[in-house]
């Protein structure tokens, strides 16, 4: 068998928990302007999953170098495009929530400083999201949607469904696709 010359300093992969579908309370670490979104930094700020973002951001940040920070919803401005509306009314939902949530005097109606919601915390919903990236197919866990610490707290919210690529095949009721028939099995 062939040895490597670094093979002593090579890091190994480690497991790290994938954070479940759910609702967790964060902390906004800062909201930056990227032209298209509102960008909202923020990690998990309590329970089994505290400090979430920054322990996984810390341990990418071993392998590799330039890993980009996870912990981000973003919230899309309009543009004049189908799906303006939606976006207005998510962006109204998460900044009167958080200014709700915090007592902030923020006046949203007008150009307003982003370190004005540093600290704030409020509720988020994440759900699955599936993805097909680079050969790679899976699920992973997005933010969905920001909810009150009441409705965190007392348990008032729902989990929405995993949201799916359009191309997916369904599945059956056991998780598994369907090949019966007389085509050619994919193997």
């Amino acid at each position: 068998m062939r040895a490597f010359t670094d093979y002593e300093t090579t890091r190994e992969y480690t497991d790290f928990q994938k954070l479940p579908a759910g609702a967790y309370e964060i902390t906004i670490i800062r909201a930056e302007d990227d032209g298209k979104a509102l960008c909202l930094l923020f990690d998990i700020s309590d329970g089994e999953f505290k400090d979430y973002y920054r322990n996984k951001f810390a341990e990418d940040r071993k392998s590799f170098p330039d890993a980009k920070y996870k912990g981000v919803y973003r919230l899309w401005y309009p543009n004049g495009g189908q799906y303006d509306d939606n976006a207005k009314r998510r962006m109204k939902t998460a900044l009167k929530t958080i200014k709700e949530e915090n007592n902030l005097s923020v006046d949203f109606t007008h150009e307003w400083d982003g370190a004005a919601l540093k600290g704030s915390r409020t509720g988020m919903i994440f759900r699955e999201q599936e993805y097909d990236y680079n050969g790679k197919h899976g699920f992973t866990v997005q933010p969905f949607t920001t909810i009150s610490l009441e409705k965190l707290h007392s348990g008032n919210y729902i989990i929405p469904e995993a949201k799916r690529l359009s191309s997916s095949a369904p599945a059956s009721a056991n998780g598994f696709v369907d090949v019966s028939g007389e085509d050619d099995l994919p193997f």
